[in-house]
């Protein structure tokens, strides 16, 4: 009785925020008031800004910082009492709730709204349902000891325990790890929101066959000490990966001779306008490019699973059925896939690996880094706000629509120049829910990602820090339906207690367009998933332990949705939306990308085109603003570049000074040094501060196992 007190099974009506039945009875008299019409927070000034950005996802977040580093006012909202959106992480208390809930509950009763505090007379007004919003993930499922290796009583004991302290536990809901060399990393180190950030690096990836465990080579260093492989097999990997010179470059495969004193910017990474390699179709398939290079069946497939981290299975023996599939990796593709790992290798932490890196906390965290730089900008945050009405107005002339403004749930009308909205928090009511008919339904992605979270009391790889598995088609009989990634967090991600672990287990699926999710009741829909779970446990585990360790399984369907049908005037759609849409002052962003199963997607681009195509600006913007560093801050690096180089000098001069007078013809050239570089610095190619080997200008400061930014 008493763990059943202190149970999070109760929720607010208002917030659904879980509380134990004695919090629930505390808070009965705030919770009336809760459900009582809410007063306006937001003031006369604040009501009227360039931009209305709705939602606080990983794209949103973007947008706004970058529209308030252009000088633009930008009020920022969300439903959610919490940053992220659907690439929020949870503690497991609220993963409990979430499972809960199939589709994510209203923000507030319909009748609770309060109608708008203005006059909207000349404006088109349209409803938004923001009741019930069909969510993107689908199909939740949680349980604790999964493998009923326990007792009830054992049982309850263990969810006491795991739930005694639900703050621990950080738990991404769309995991996701950056190269060491992409558009996110840069976008970070020149923003300046890396400083606000933790990162760790990829400690070891590894591949599971059908004999157990296999590590992948990611140096030469590795390659040539690697047990497994053979040395024709060494010999043809060393070869094939220096023979892709336009499309890779990195650290880990320079010798000392070439890289000298020289630092990580001088090895240049994959050439992204790379016209191909001579008597190679570039367009042909990945595999039979593979089966040119003569390399082995094990070899290509480390090379398409582990390093390229293809989520589609790909044909063997060259054999394509169909060479139109999207699913099909392309010789250009792979190789791009292949230049933008290697070229990773090296660029960040010490040593030359760590290719890939996890923000500490989950991807929210980078999120909520763009969000203090939009308030640090000026920008206004108003958490547990959401639109309820979208308001547009028509030119007479051309009859041209564009947006006005929303009305909040408290009635604030908020008047500007874009409307810029998540999924979550922009769905139109169409006629036949004005009437008072059910909610139409959503159009879904055609590809979709299957997503486990396991907890688990035992590391399967033996190391700290963050481990890559990729589990292949065929490392199990009958094989897979697609290729399974498997991401290992422990407590130095900040994901879990100590003595705990955390799997990301995913699997990239393709849904016909009659499938749903209500209807959908199969048992063994998450069978791939489960399969590929105990074959881990079995191999990394002792056979006592192996299905007792796993003492907490969540598993949910993440279906993006296609909002091209909200952009669109059909009977359905009010045409001022559609109008809207199409004159850029309204703008929908799109949900967590599927495919990629664990990587950063597309949403710095897409960032980049809802910043340039905003008609919230006096002038156009180019791309090179897009998160622009102020002159102030680009003037104190460069004052302080100065004064690294002084210090440099200074050095310089004092051990020349008291080192003893050399007749070696090098002795000139060292005392030369100082002005030589003052010379190199004012051309702008000198850098004050030589680093050593895997070391990038810029890039944060790095610890073994950790990079801080």
């Amino acid at each position: 009785f008493f763990s059943y007190l202190h149970h999070p099974i109760f929720c607010c009506s208002r917030c659904h925020i879980p509380e134990t039945l004695t919090q629930f009875c505390s808070s009965l008299c705030r919770c009336y008031f809760h459900n009582m019409p809410e007063d306006p927070i937001l003031t006369e000034e604040e009501r009227n800004v360039d931009v209305v950005i709705c939602g606080t996802g990983l794209t949103e977040s973007l947008l706004a910082a970058a529209v308030a580093r252009y000088g633009r006012r930008v009020l920022h909202i969300d439903k959610a009492q919490a940053y992220g959106g659907n690439w929020r992480a949870l503690n497991l208390a609220e993963l409990e709730a979430w499972i809960a809930e199939e589709s994510d509950p209203p923000a507030v009763d319909p009748n609770d709204v309060g109608a708008p505090d203005r006059d909207l007379e000349g404006l088109q007004v349209v409803d938004l349902n923001f009741a019930s919003v069909p969510s993107c993930f689908q199909r939740r499922e949680g349980a604790f000891d999964p493998f009923s290796t326990r007792s009830e009583e054992d049982r309850e004991a263990l969810k006491a325990e795991l739930l005694k302290r639900p703050g621990a536990w950080c738990l991404d809901l769309v995991p996701r790890l950056l190269f060491g060399r992409s558009d996110m990393v840069d976008v970070l180190v020149e923003s300046g929101v890396a400083r606000y950030l933790e990162f760790q690096g990829l400690r070891s990836a590894r591949v599971l066959t059908p004999t157990g465990l296999v590590a992948v080579p990611l140096t030469k260093s590795d390659i040539f000490q690697d047990p497994v492989l053979t040395l024709p097999e060494k010999r043809m990997l060393m070869r094939f990966i220096t023979s892709m010179a336009p499309f890779v470059g990195s650290l880990a495969f320079a010798s000392p001779a070439q890289l000298g004193v020289d630092q990580a910017h001088k090895v240049k990474g994959p050439e992204a306008e790379a016209a191909g390699l001579d008597g190679v179709d570039m367009d042909a398939p990945w595999c039979n490019f593979l089966q040119q290079q003569k390399l082995s069946a094990r070899l290509q497939e480390f090379l398409t699973y582990a390093i390229c981290l293809w989520d589609w299975e790909q044909p063997k023996g060259g054999s394509v059925s169909d060479p139109s599939s999207p699913t099909l990796l392309s010789t250009r593709e792979g190789l791009a896939c292949l230049g933008r790992f290697v070229s990773s290798l090296g660029v960040h932490g010490k040593g030359t690996a760590m290719p890939l890196l996890y923000p500490m906390y989950g991807a929210s965290e980078i999120a909520q880094g763009f969000t203090r730089m939009c308030a640090l900008h000026r920008g206004i945050y108003a958490l547990r706000t959401f639109p309820t009405k979208f308001l547009a107005s028509q030119d007479k002339e051309t009859g041209a629509w564009k947006a006005e403004g929303i009305v909040t749930q408290r009635g604030e009308v908020v008047r500007a120049k874009a409307v810029i909205s998540s999924a979550d928090h922009f769905k139109p009511a169409s006629k036949a829910e004005a009437a008072g008919a059910s909610s139409a339904s959503m159009n879904y992605s055609k590809e979709a990602c299957k997503r486990m979270i396991v907890v688990i009391k035992q590391s399967l790889f033996g190391e700290e820090g963050i481990n890559l598995c990729v589990v292949p088609p065929s490392a199990t009989d009958p094989p897979l339906e697609n290729v399974v990634q498997v991401l290992q967090l422990d407590w130095a991600t900040g994901a879990c207690p100590r003595d705990y672990h955390i799997l990301q287990l995913s699997q990239a699926v393709t849904l016909n367009d009659s499938f749903s999710p209500s209807e959908s009741t199969s048992s063994d829909f998450y069978t791939d998933l489960d399969r590929a779970l105990k074959l881990l446990l079995s191999s990394c585990l002792a056979e006592t332990d192996r299905e007792s360790s796993c003492v907490y399984r969540c598993a949910y369907l993440h279906r993006p949705r296609n909002l091209e049908s909200l952009r669109r005037s059909t009977s359905e759609v009010h045409e001022c939306v559609a109008g809207s849409c199409s004159g850029g002052s309204l703008s929908l962003s799109e949900d967590p990308a599927a495919v990629p199963q664990l990587l950063v997607g597309p949403e710095v681009p897409e960032a980049k085109g809802l910043f340039l195509g905003c008609p919230g600006f006096e002038a156009a913007p180019s791309a090179d603003d897009f998160l622009k560093k102020p002159s102030h801050v680009a003037m104190e690096e460069q004052a302080g570049s100065l004064e690294d180089l002084e210090h440099f000098n200074q050095e310089m001069q004092n051990a020349t000074a008291e080192s003893p007078e050399q007749k070696d013809p090098a002795a000139a050239v060292a005392a030369e040094a100082p002005a030589a570089a003052a010379a190199a610095s004012a051309a702008g190619t000198f850098s004050p501060e030589p680093r050593s080997q895997g070391e990038n200008q810029g890039s944060p400061q790095q610890s073994q196992g950790e990079t801080s930014a």
